[in-house]
């Protein structure tokens, strides 16, 4: 009888330390994920989302996200809902004399991954439409700038420059299909420029398209590119 006791109270013991909650469950074009909700291992106080992508209920990458807290300066709050295949939270922050709002949305890119979105903790007076968001390129802003500057071809522009470097701005448009299609480039009139430009954003990987009030939609951006010649 003892062992018996021993072994239920065991059993218990771990049910009752357990910390996680699944809200959300998901697949997408073959791949699995999950939403999941947990305490911080870092603050008791302090509630997560985990949106993780699985295999065989291992976890293969995830994103956290401050559900909530509370303290003496401030009160956050999160709440999650799926919106068209994006994880979406809208946020809540109330400090003593204002309250903030935001939407955070993790996408799920065209190979499968998840993607912070651009807007990520974008804090404002007024709540944003959680319907509406800009094109979305996988890794973000930064990932976008490194992208071009690693898949131009940095020699032939330094060629066709008297100066020795090339301060230009790429106008594109990503169409609905997530398609990056190059507008116009400033800093320099020479045909062959805009030819190298041109050849890189048809290279570029396809984006998650911007959407306006539910609606896919075309979205535009200005992307600065610096080639400096180092003797």
């Amino acid at each position: 009888m003892k062992t018996i006791f021993s072994i239920t109270l065991l059993l218990f013991s771990l049910i009752g330390f357990s910390q996680e909650k699944l809200v959300e469950k998901l697949t997408v074009n073959g791949i699995d994920f999950k939403v999941i909700e947990t305490v911080s291992p870092n603050n008791k106080e302090e509630k997560l989302y985990e949106v993780q992508k699985v295999l065989n209920d291992s976890v293969l990458s995830k994103i956290e996200i401050i559900k909530s807290y509370k303290n003496d300066l401030e009160d956050y709050n999160s709440t999650f809902k799926m919106i068209d295949s994006v994880f979406t939270f809208k946020i809540t922050l109330k400090k003593k004399d204002q309250t903030l709002y935001a939407i955070n949305r993790v996408f799920i890119s065209p190979k499968g991954n998840l993607v912070k979105g651009l807007e990520y903790d974008n804090l404002t007076v007024d709540m944003p439409d959680e319907n509406t968001y800009p094109a979305q390129f996988e890794g973000g802003v930064v990932k976008l700038r490194q992208w071009v500057q690693t898949n131009l071809d940095a020699q032939k522009l330094l060629l066709l420059s008297p100066m020795g470097n090339l301060k230009l701005s790429l106008e594109i448009d990503v169409d609905e299909k997530g398609t990056a299609i190059l507008r116009n480039v400033t800093g320099s009139d020479q045909p062959k420029v805009k030819a190298e430009m041109e050849r890189i954003v048809k290279k570029m990987p396809k984006w998650i398209p911007a959407r306006e009030k539910n609606k896919k939609v075309v979205s535009k951006f200005h992307i600065p590119v610096n080639v400096i010649g180092i003797d």
